[in-house]
């Protein structure tokens, strides 16, 4: 038995049977910003009276540095995967769908770029 509607299937709209992997992704990408948010949130709050030279030297030791890391390349993926579902939900022009994911893509891929640098040029004491 057939549910689609008449104009559906002329249109060919339905499920595109892909939609769980992206969810999953979402999910998976929620529980680790969590707790990556947790490990922020209490090293933030230890910094918070520090000066410049703590920072640094805090930023420095590879765990910190590779949570940190982490941390915001999940939460840039995590920004476009939603930005992208959004998108692809709410604006219906083909053109304008395509452009607005390729300029948010490229700006969050910008933003990751600069903060990776900053991050690797403090912990590896490249002061330039």
């Amino acid at each position: 038995m057939n549910y689609r509607t008449p104009l559906g299937r002329v249109k060919g709209l339905g499920s595109a049977h892909s939609g769980s992997k992206e969810w999953l992704l979402q999910k998976v990408s929620s529980v680790i910003l969590a707790v990556l948010f947790v490990w922020f949130a209490f090293s933030m709050a230890f910094l918070l009276k520090s000066d410049i030279r703590d920072v640094i030297i805090w930023i420095s030791k590879p765990l910190h540095t590779t949570l940190l890391l982490t941390f915001i390349s999940v939460s840039i993926y995590h920004a476009a995967h939603g930005i992208q579902t959004i998108i692809e939900d709410y604006v219906h022009q083909t053109t304008k769908r395509v452009f607005y994911i390729y300029l948010v893509k490229t700006l969050l891929t910008l933003v990751w770029l600069v903060l990776v640098i900053a991050v690797l040029k403090v912990a590896l004491n490249i002061f330039i």
